[in-house]
């Protein structure tokens, strides 16, 4: 009877233990909600959630729940049950480390292991050329960049946005472009999907930058419930020829997995 209890016992606790795990806000922009009996209440930076949770994202908010271990990014507008995300994976998992890989070269040669035709067709971007530089005065943008490069190399990729950060604030045109897209994938290679699609968004879509701008949001669209914008950015970067290389394999890959789910 009582190696039957205790069994129990242990049965009970796992399953609470599997059923009610804590989670904690750490990062939000825009409207999000919890709900809460009938009505809704509107979450902020440091809350606490219970997995069992259903949470609401209005159109262009996004948000970030982790519980130490793992990570929730929801970047689309709509209403998500916590726990059935948690079952299903797709939100614990980083973005595909190919294709960031691959997207990383853009950023430093040295972001990843091996050599992509897509480096060998943008790798010009990397370092801006000078008579198409314009710094804000008394700021050494290149030298911001290359420290944040450096970061990269070492693996610090929270650090590296940061300094990527500092070369968005300062540069102008193609070069604020080539600095805000440094600082997504580092965002990206660091797990904070949410607030690397923001920085993303936020770029033009068009430019020298559109083709890797397209394929690492479509990436991160897609590993944070927004498959919808996936879909639509690589068709229209397909239709439009912005992808070179093996980009286009890339980007057909991406719109397959979008269009699946």
């Amino acid at each position: 009877m009582k190696r039957l209890m205790f069994i129990g016992m242990i049965a009970l606790a796992v399953a609470l233990g599997l059923s009610a795990a804590p989670l904690t806000v750490s990062w939000a922009d825009g409207k999000v909600d919890l709900q809460s009996g009938a009505s809704w209440k509107e979450l902020s930076l440091g809350d606490e959630i219970d997995s069992s949770a259903t949470i609401r994202l209005a159109k262009g908010a996004s948000v970030e729940l982790t519980d130490g271990k793992r990570k929730v990014s929801l970047t689309a507008g709509g209403t998500y049950l916590v726990d059935s995300l948690l079952k299903k994976g797709a939100v614990a998992a980083k973005p595909n480390q190919l294709a960031l890989n691959k997207l990383g070269k853009l950023v430093d040669p040295q972001a990843s292991v091996g050599s992509t035709t897509v480096a060998a067709v943008r790798g010009a971007a990397i370092e801006p050329a000078k008579e198409s530089t314009a710094w804000q005065a008394d700021v050494d943008v290149p030298a911001i960049m290359d420290e944040g490069r450096q970061l990269v190399r070492s693996g610090e990729y929270d650090k590296a946005a940061a300094k990527f950060g500092e070369a968005v604030s300062a540069a102008e045109g193609v070069d604020k472009d080539s600095a805000m897209y440094s600082q997504a994938w580092a965002l990206a290679a660091g797990n904070s999907q949410a607030k690397a699609v923001k920085v993303l968004r936020a770029m033009p879509s068009t430019g020298n930058w559109a083709g890797p701008r397209a394929l690492l949001l479509a990436r991160l669209d897609i590993d944070s419930g927004a498959s919808g914008e996936a879909a639509s950015l690589i068709q229209s970067g397909l239709d439009a020829k912005l992808f070179v290389g093996d980009e286009v394999d890339m980007a057909k890959a991406l719109l397959d997995e979008a269009s699946a789910q």
